[in-house]
């Protein structure tokens, strides 16, 4: 959950990147920022969906319930 919450606050970080890249190239008339702008907020997006879908669905499947890495083995 702990990733989770850390991928979500980065997409949400890069998402306010690209919303600043488009407010400064309306100023600058610079085309290749609009469009890093864009590219930004589209990619940003769907990351963020995508964590939203994998989060839910593992919650949903209760992985979120143990603090153990499921990789973990013990002897």
């Amino acid at each position: 959950m702990f990733t989770a919450a850390i991928a979500y606050l980065m997409e949400l970080a890069l998402i306010a990147w690209g919303l600043l890249l488009l407010g400064k190239s309306d100023h600058n008339e610079n085309k290749f920022q609009n469009l890093a702008g864009l590219i930004l907020l589209v990619g940003a997006g769907l990351a963020l969906l995508c964590t939203l879908y994998f989060s839910m669905k593992y919650m949903g499947q209760g992985s979120f319930e143990q603090a153990l890495l499921s990789s973990v083995t013990r002897a």
